[in-house]
């Protein structure tokens, strides 16, 4: 289940990927997304929660989506960080939310203004 369509995608969050990579990625950061909410989103049912926590929670899956189009190959790496010549590339803690998912900091702002994204819940 994505959280958000290409629609939205491109025509809303004007988005620049093509459809098919897209419709990928969209799949893949709503997993995430629902990692970082510790799977109230399903719990609760995306359609019973506010509109303003769907804008919120699409808004969320699509600067994830770009954030794993940009950054993706680095993601998975068992590294934390890597260097080669003058070039360094580390990712902070800050971006890392539950389960271990390295988010992009604005989809993280997102999802914490949802309520959803305490451990106290």
């Amino acid at each position: 289940m994505t959280y958000a369509d290409y629609n939205y995608y491109k025509d809303t969050y004007k988005g620049t990927l093509d459809e098919e990579t897209a419709a990928k990625l969209l799949e893949e950061s709503s997993d995430q997304i629902d990692r970082l909410t510790y799977g109230r989103i399903r719990k609760k049912g995306f359609e019973n929660l506010t509109e303003y926590q769907q804008g919120l929670i699409k808004k969320a899956v699509c600067y994830q989506v770009d954030f794993i189009s940009a950054y993706g190959q680095y993601l998975n790496m068992p590294l934390s960080g890597f260097s080669i010549s003058e070039v360094s590339l580390s990712f902070s803690k800050e971006n890392q939310g539950p389960g271990g998912i390295i988010a992009d900091k604005k989809t993280l702002n997102y999802l914490s203004q949802t309520g959803l994204t305490s451990r106290r819940l």
